[in-house]
């Protein structure tokens, strides 16, 4: 009961004041009566309405998209993972691969695009890797970070009880980094979103014809027929998405975090 309580006090805030930006949204553009404004500014009821009307197209959309998320996160966390583990073996080792790894960050996702589609086709596979490479970042970062700052005094305790390389690892290196790949894990869910919907963009929209198409290609097409409030749908579809793939790691990171008594960084 204690946890229903808490709970609801984490949700009905963000929920009641979403409620009155919707509500204060309506009531402007429907009172202000200024053709144009409720033409790029439809009302939410309007919004609500596309929604409803084309719903099949946006849950097939959104579906789709977010297995694309979902499988470029999925690969990110599980390469990044490797290569940070490589990474820690060594100073040397991290010196030499970090400014690479940087580089996936800082290279404009544009400039390499052309080159993805180039060698993995266009389609579902080419928007999975542009995803991929978006968020593989904060986990590399985080995860060498937590495997390579041990707290002295434990490093010391070791050291004492004469333990070998494996013990180091397994009970540890690994146990101290677990808050940081958390933490990787959650910045990089909300970027493979991102990845996923621009990787759309970049691979001629639609991932293989036919229905199987994701967001970016709603969000072209109804940009292209001027058709407003199923734009604003569209858009609030991708959010909704990212709210919950986000909400979705966030919800397994604190079930990890708490069963295995983790200190949060």
């Amino acid at each position: 009961m204690t946890r229903i309580r808490s709970a609801a006090k984490q949700v009905w805030p963000p929920l009641l004041l979403a409620l009155l930006f919707f509500a204060a949204w309506e009531a402007v553009v429907s009172l202000s009566g200024n053709r144009n404004l409720q033409y790029i500014l439809p009302q939410p009821t309007h919004i609500f309405a596309e929604a409803v009307k084309h719903w099949e197209a946006l849950r097939g959309a959104t579906w789709n998209s977010a297995l694309m998320a979902l499988s470029g996160f999925s690969l990110s966390l599980i390469t990044g993972c490797l290569i940070a583990f490589i990474m820690s073996q060594a100073k040397w080792v991290e010196r030499s691969a970090y400014p690479y790894a940087i580089f996936l960050q800082t290279v404009p996702i544009v400039a390499i695009a052309p080159i993805i589609i180039l060698w993995f086709e266009a389609g579902r596979q080419s928007v999975i890797v542009i995803s991929f490479i978006i968020s593989l970042f904060p986990i590399i970062t985080s995860t060498t970070t937590g495997l390579t700052h041990i707290p002295r005094e434990w490093d010391e305790l070791f050291t004492v009880y004469d333990a070998n390389w494996w013990q180091r690892l397994i009970k540890l290196r690994i146990p101290t980094a677990v808050p940081f790949m958390i933490n990787g894990a959650r910045i990089s869910a909300g970027l493979s979103v991102v990845g996923a919907i621009v990787g759309e963009y970049f691979t001629g929209l639609s991932t293989g014809g036919g229905d199987d198409f994701g967001l970016a290609y709603l969000l072209m097409s109804t940009q292209a027929d001027a058709n407003y409030s199923y734009l604003f749908a569209t858009t609030f579809a991708a959010a909704m998405m990212g709210l919950c793939i986000f909400g979705g790691v966030n919800g397994i990171s604190k079930w990890i975090m708490t069963a295995g008594h983790f200190e949060e960084v």
